[in-house]
């Protein structure tokens, strides 16, 4: 029988060959700053330390539940609905067990917290949230506290006896002072004395792998040379991390190493990274300007795309791995009419088929809210306040069905033996017995095909879904056809060469029901998501973006 009774969801791409000139050129053509609202927030250093009140928790509540519960749970015990597709795994807020302190006694303050929901913790799924208001986070902090089964109080008594240090629980990080080549000797020293047994001689994360945190979940030494810090990676902060350690966590505590010895350590941990690296992992929001056009591009290769401006946006894996599409750049252009994106992302290897069961193929989706007004979570929106949202995808397996033609799965099993329901356009003679013929079946007994899901039909010609959500296990495709209204007007062409992909989505401005509508002069939310299929990538183990800011400029 055909494939598509077993694999009913797969397609891809392998176009002709792309002047590298124009790939380059693209590249040079320059990338966006964070929006005004991301760039107000600075070094996310609150301005204010806010004390809690009913109206306070109020906004935390109402945020936690949109934004932060389908990962932590409503309940905030880390059971939310999506954390099933998360390592590592969301902290449970009853336990109040915290990794990123500046206490003695491991109990976060306030501003702790407040640091933590602003810039997320790169190396995880939880994203920056630097684009809430100041009051909005401060919400977050106390409403998050309320969980907790213990009130979180600093001890006093819980510090080293050092003598830098005041009666008040917090570590007190003394003025910095400067690195210098005796200062590095020194530090190199301290490092291979204090962390080169997990971190490896040169940092890397190749020492002691089998370790474990507080939870018995399996985890390993950070690579130091990656840049990925979970915490802030502000030299100040780098030295809490020292003296403090990560809390349930094998990182430990440093407290013996105070003042110069702490701070020569802080400056060669950071000089294995650089600040351009560090900046590459952090959440951020980013507008994306669509410029108008006299005529819209219909492939990776037409000229008109090395004039429209780039936006290079960090991707997130939900399931965190080294080894990782880390950026995707994003273009878009309009005519008054449609609209038309251009993705580009690095990936070693070209996955476009997913017949056999060990394979799978690589994707890409634009995720559009239909209430821009208030956004639903970011992550396939959510089931209460309308969070509705309008998905369109590409899968590198249907761009391959059409160029130069459908794969059938005799195509990885080219010996296989056929046993297949009778086809209707063969004699009993001819009827097959080594080719699979699905093309040729009747769709009637090719199931998926025969109710009309679009995600089934072999004649499709396009390799784009349009598809909408309203929370975790609600993904549904629009039908090809609503009485008799087109509703599936979205296309996309994908073009892979020399280790990167290149695809072009477009489609009309004005959408039909369950379709976003864009309109010129307005911005609007819009997130993105890869799917790399020589990591296993499918269905909700993917790499995505936040909630970023679309502009149809007029």
């Amino acid at each position: 029988m055909g494939r598509l009774i077993s694999y009913n969801s797969i397609y891809l791409l392998l176009l002709p060959c792309i002047s590298p000139v124009l790939l380059v050129s693209f590249l040079l053509s320059g990338c966006s700053r964070p929006s005004p609202e991301s760039q107000a927030t600075g070094n996310l250093t609150p301005q204010t330390v806010m004390a809690s009140s009913p109206q306070l928790l109020a906004l935390g509540k109402t945020t936690f539940e949109r934004n932060c519960a389908p990962c932590h749970g409503l309940q905030g015990d880390g059971q939310g609905p999506a954390a099933y597709l998360l390592f590592p795994k969301p902290r449970d807020f009853t336990a109040a067990r915290y990794r990123l302190v500046s206490t003695w006694d491991f109990t976060p303050t306030d501003e702790d917290l407040f640091k933590t929901i602003s810039r997320g913790m790169p190396g995880s799924a939880m994203p920056y949230w630097g684009h809430l208001t100041e009051e909005t986070r401060w919400a977050l902090v106390h409403y998050i506290k309320a969980f907790a089964k213990n009130p979180l109080e600093i001890r006093s008594d819980h510090q080293p006896q050092n003598p830098a240090d005041q009666p008040s629980g917090k570590i007190q990080v003394p003025p910095e002072p400067p690195y210098t080549p005796e200062t590095q000797a020194n530090a190199e020293r301290l490092f291979k004395e204090n962390c080169a047994s997990c971190h490896g001689a040169t940092g890397k994360g190749d020492g002691q792998q089998q370790q474990e945190d507080s939870e018995g979940f399996a985890t390993r030494p950070r690579d130091l040379t990656a840049g990925i810090y979970k915490g802030n990676p502000a030299p100040e902060d780098v030295y809490k991390r020292i003296a403090a350690g990560l809390p349930g966590t094998p990182m430990p505590s440093h407290s013996h190493l105070y003042g110069k010895d702490a701070w020569d350590l802080v400056h060669f941990v950071r000089s294995l990274s650089s600040e351009e690296q560090r900046a590459r992992v952090e959440m951020k929001r980013f507008q994306i300007v669509a410029t108008r056009v006299p005529k819209l591009p219909e492939h990776p290769d037409d000229s008109a795309w090395r004039s429209a401006s780039a936006v290079e946006l960090h991707l997130m894996p939900l399931w965190w791995r080294d080894q990782r599409p880390e950026t995707i750049a994003v273009q878009a252009l309009h005519d008054g009419k449609e609209i038309a994106f251009q993705l580009i992302w690095s990936d070693a290897t070209a996955d476009h088929t997913a017949i056999r069961p060990q394979d799978f193929r690589d994707g890409v989706a634009i995720e559009f809210s239909l209430t821009p007004e208030a956004p639903p979570f970011f992550g396939m929106g959510e089931a209460v306040h309308a969070g509705l949202v309008d998905i369109w995808m590409w899968k590198s397996e249907r761009q391959a069905d059409l160029e130069p033609a459908f794969q059938d799965i005799d195509k990885q099993y080219p010996n296989i033996g056929i046993d297949s329901y009778p086809n209707s356009l063969r004699s009993p003679l001819e009827q097959p017995t080594r080719n699979a013929l699905t093309l040729e079946s009747d769709p009637t007994f090719v199931t998926g095909w025969g109710a009309g899901n679009i995600v089934s039909d072999p004649t499709r010609k396009s390799a784009a879904e349009d598809l909408e959500a309203q929370g975790f296990g609600s993904l549904k495709a629009h039908p090809m056809t609503a009485g008799a209204q087109h509703v599936q007007h979205v296309s996309a062409t994908g073009v892979y060469l020399t280790g990167s992909y290149r695809v072009v989505f477009r489609s009309p401005l004005t959408g039909t029901q369950g379709d976003v509508s864009l309109e010129p002069g307005s911005k609007y939310p819009v997130a993105f998501a890869v799917w790399d299929g020589s990591a296993a990538d499918r269905d909700g183990k993917k790499s995505i973006t936040i909630w970023q800011e679309i502009f149809i400029a007029p």
